[in-house]
């Protein structure tokens, strides 16, 4: 896994007056385990995945409840980054995710300076839940509040770190599906079309699913316009939600 950078530590201080520091949360996670899922969670995974067994409502009511004290201590976004950072340093996908969520919580306090810090993420991610976790929580939530920060995903899509090049595509999904970002959306996908990484084929069909909910004809004569580009799970997940004839049409290409 990837290092991220050294963090200045000295406002911990604040965080360690507090119940719900890194070591309570990843304590109090262990004590959710559900032996029966966790043993059907790899199932989920092509490449190895290191779970707690821990379902996806319970982390997020753990991160709620930790949020809640953090807001009554009024701790500042950089302390809780730091709470942060500790869980995503671990190794298991339910810490990571915690992570995630709890960032996710103060996405009014993001500003352009802390992309860097999560591009630092981006590096040690290891699977499509983190991924995906990273991508639509906070990453889209950066690029909703400065567009220009997309220059930076069609850089990616050029990376070695499948990851970084599903990032590309996913961190546009939940703007896509409010019809935002198209023509980035489609930029991200030419420049992936070739990709025959599996994820970031499933990724970049995602992304042409949500644009197609509000142009469909657009997706459809993208896919068209060079059926031979795409690999045919990027074309069965990007005709999920077209009308019934263009997806034939599309599909019998």
């Amino acid at each position: 896994m990837a290092r991220l950078p050294n963090l200045d530590f000295a406002s911990y201080t604040h965080v360690m007056k507090i119940d719900y520091t890194s070591t309570r949360l990843k304590r109090d996670l262990r004590g959710l385990v559900d032996a029966e899922f966790r043993e059907g969670q790899q199932n989920y995974f092509k490449e190895s995945a290191s779970t707690l067994g821990v379902r996806a409502p319970e982390v997020r009511k753990l991160a709620s409840t930790a949020v809640k004290e953090y807001r009554r201590a009024k701790l500042n976004f950089d302390d809780v980054l730091q709470v942060a950072d500790r869980l995503w340093r671990c190794k298991f996908l339910e810490e990571r995710i915690l992570g995630i969520i709890i960032v996710s919580k103060y996405q009014r306090q993001l500003e352009r300076r802390h992309w860097k810090h999560f591009d630092g993420w981006v590096n040690s991610l290891t699977n499509w839940a983190e991924t995906d976790g990273l991508c639509s929580l906070i990453l889209a939530e950066f690029i909703k509040k400065d567009p220009t920060l997309t220059k930076r995903l069609a850089a990616w899509t050029t990376s070695d770190n499948r990851w970084r090049r599903r990032s590309a595509a996913v961190a546009l999904v939940p703007l896509a599906r409010h019809g935002e970002h198209h023509d980035t959306a489609f930029q991200i996908c030419e420049r992936l079309a070739t990709d025959r990484d599996d994820m970031v084929e499933k990724g970049i069909g995602w992304l042409l699913k949500e644009v197609s909910r509000t142009q469909p004809d657009r997706v459809a004569s993208f896919l068209l316009s060079d059926i031979d580009r795409f690999s045919r799970t990027t074309v069965r997940y990007a005709c999920e939600k077209l009308p019934e004839g263009l997806r034939t049409r599309v599909m019998h290409a």
